[in-house]
């Protein structure tokens, strides 16, 4: 039986695709500040957080494991019989016009963000941050896809909200619910709008040498 992935977000969306995929999934959501610096880019921001989360629940591993180890330096003879040794962690956001739409804070910024989106083509962009607790070592990349979406009227926008699956989601839309009927077209990979691009992570930890967890 493959080994656990250690998952650093609450998101039932990733956990779900990954589950899906074969792999045994243990969440251990991390709190981090996701506040986009000064002039900081959608890929440099998506890749930052990525990392952030990946890295509390790194030391948060290690500190439970080794609380008598300095922080984040245990040995790597300490780590190589460690239960634990894959975490995985990822951050995504929608682009539009170089204008980067994330989670929205209220129901009427859902509504802009829709009417922003309706009729036009964006950008789904994901980072992905994997790590190597035996080997202290870790990868990191962030994937883009293209999405077009329907023309909307905003009546069309309110019934949508009513589902009520739009308050968690980057750009308002959740692509894998009742969001899917708004998306006209995709290029590229459908699961980096669901929020984890499957084959990236996959073909990296084949790179890393996570045969210990891989479904196959």
């Amino acid at each position: 039986m493959a080994g656990q992935l250690v998952l650093a977000s609450a998101s039932p969306r990733r956990r779900e695709l990954l589950e899906r995929a074969g792999f045994s999934v243990k969440p251990m959501p991390a709190t981090v500040d996701e506040s986009p610096l000064a002039d900081e880019s959608a890929d440099v921001y998506v890749r930052r957080v990525a990392r952030a989360k990946v890295m509390t629940v790194v030391e948060r591993i290690q500190q439970t494991l080794y609380p008598d180890a300095e922080p984040g330096r245990p040995s790597r003879g300490m780590l190589r019989d460690a239960p634990l040794r894959w975490v995985l962690g990822a951050d995504t956001v929608v682009v539009l016009e170089n204008e980067v739409l994330g989670k929205p804070r209220d129901h009427d910024e859902a509504v802009f963000m829709l009417q922003q989106l309706q009729g036009a083509e964006h950008y789904v962009l994901t980072a992905f941050c994997l790590y190597d607790l035996r080997k202290s070592k870790e990868g990191t990349q962030a994937v883009t896809t293209q999405v077009r979406m329907k023309r909307m009227s905003r009546n069309e926008i309110e019934k949508y909200l009513s589902v009520g699956e739009s308050m968690d989601k980057a750009g308002a839309y959740a692509i894998q619910g009742v969001g899917a009927y708004l998306v006209d077209s995709v290029v590229g990979s459908y699961t980096n709008v669901v929020g984890l691009p499957l084959c990236q992570v996959v073909e990296m930890m084949t790179e890393m040498g996570a045969d210990d967890i891989l479904p196959f």
